[in-house]
């Protein structure tokens, strides 16, 4: 798909302008699919070098692995589960796993979902209980939370929202809990609420890259163009409206007649391409990185097993820089069956400047393997390779509201469509951002001629 890019998009003359796309992972594609429903013609680009946004796979030491959100709740919406066992059926075919996440918490591991009991000190009593939950007894209507720190406190807590879920927001977001907006308060607590920690969950056999390479490749089936390797320099506009994209790709720079944009991709990068945009500053305004280390483990000779059989482990912990642990073999088991080795992600976060910017991948990966036991790892594992995948930018900003100070600004082009925070995808996955990007390319405005 990336060879198109060297076609030169201003010499088309005669046929309406199209749609153009920017982002192709999940939500970006299922919006050029709908798009291309309503008789659209439709142009997506990402400056990656393949689909699938952080929804992409790797291949390591003969394992495919998935870089992003992998699963799909079994109870998801119709709609969105039978697209995607749609997509993923065409791709290789789906697990099914009944999924196990858990969490540490002042050095133990607890299951998901948290109930505040479990985060009491060993030998709490109902008295204790209530002082250390510190919950406001008064009656009356309870109004709505406007922050995430506002729901942790009335599910577990101010004592525990502040020796817990305080440190594990600085360190997934770099921000206290009341600088996030609500919906992210089940994501702090390790896994959306609604879901549970066990629930049934599906995955694609083939990864989730294949799943979206499945859905690109129907996209250009039916007359689309996905322009990979491909970034967006700015929009050029006339009025309040854009009437074309800079883009720039390996051959240089090209101007693309759009007759709507659809921005899949976060604020951050939308202000970058509107002159006279002041961007907010700070980690909070920009978003910060995620550093993956893929580790391949031996198990242990003793017990056979590397001893954490959870599909993700969520470290709460201050004191562990790990922020995230991952097995591969729990999400799919059928395609791990006879594999003697195991790979485990650890994921850190980091503002970009820093201790853990700036350490090394050799550093980077000594530091997850420090805290595998901590994680629930046998101490007899041994540790054969490692792999370091850093993706920049790639923690949203955490900008409290549907529509943060980060976002002011960003509306004022009329056929400028893009995910707002409102629309981010909920707690089904990747089955749930099919949904959003259908529903984000119905807002592009339909223009006369």
């Amino acid at each position: 798909m990336s060879q198109l890019v060297a076609e030169d998009v201003t010499s088309r003359h005669g046929s309406d302008d199209p749609v153009v796309v920017v982002g192709a992972g999940p939500v970006g594609l299922a919006a050029a699919e709908r798009l291309l429903d309503g008789g659209a013609q439709v142009v997506v680009v990402d400056r990656a070098a393949a689909v699938g946004g952080s929804s992409r796979s790797l291949d390591l030491w003969g394992h495919r692995l998935d870089l992003g959100p992998r699963a799909v709740p079994a109870d998801a919406p119709a709609e969105a589960l039978t697209r995607w066992l749609d997509l993923a059926g065409a791709a290789g075919g789906v697990e099914r796993t009944r999924a196990v996440h858990r969490a540490v918490v002042g050095g133990r591991l607890l299951d998901l979902p948290l109930r505040p009991t479990d985060l009491l000190p060993p030998g709490g009593a109902v008295r204790r209980l209530a002082r250390h939950l510190g919950r406001d007894r008064t009656t009356g209507a309870t109004p709505a939370p406007a922050s995430a720190w506002d729901v942790l406190v009335a599910r577990y807590g101010a004592a525990v929202t502040r020796e817990v879920f305080v440190p594990a927001s600085r360190k997934r977001f770099g921000v206290h809990p009341g600088e996030l907006p609500a919906a992210l308060a089940d994501e702090l607590a390790g896994t959306p609420r609604r879901r549970g920690g066990h629930g049934e969950v599906l995955t694609a056999r083939e990864g989730a890259g294949a799943v979206w390479a499945e859905l690109a490749r129907r996209l250009t089936a039916r007359g689309a163009r996905v322009l990979l390797s491909t970034c967006v320099e700015g929009l050029i506009t006339d009025g309040d409206r854009v009437s074309a994209v800079r883009l720039r790709d390996g051959y240089g720079g090209h101007v693309l007649p759009a007759r709507a944009v659809v921005a899949a991709v976060p604020a951050t990068g939308v202000r970058s391409w509107l002159p006279g945009t002041v961007a907010p500053t700070g980690p909070a305004a920009t978003g910060r990185d995620t550093h993956l280390v893929h580790l391949l483990l031996e198990p242990d000779p003793r017990t056979g097993g590397i001893g954490q059989d959870a599909h993700s482990v969520t470290a709460l912990d201050a004191s562990l820089r790990v922020g995230r642990l991952t097995t591969t073999r729990p999400w799919r088991p059928a395609t791990s069956r006879d594999a003697s080795r195991t790979v485990v992600c650890a994921q850190f976060w980091s503002s970009g400047d820093d201790e853990l910017s700036v350490l090394s991948d050799e550093d980077l990966a000594a530091a997850a393997v420090a805290e595998l036991p901590a994680l629930g790892v046998h101490r007899g594992v041994r540790v054969l390779d490692h792999h370091v995948h850093r993706v920049p930018g790639s923690v949203p900003a955490p900008l409290p509201g549907a529509g943060g100070t980060g976002e002011a600004g960003l509306d004022r082009l009329g056929n400028l469509v893009r995910v707002a925070r409102a629309d981010r995808p909920g707690p089904h996955g990747p089955a749930g951002a099919l949904l959003t990007g259908r529903a984000l390319a119905a807002r592009v405005p339909v223009r006369s001629r």
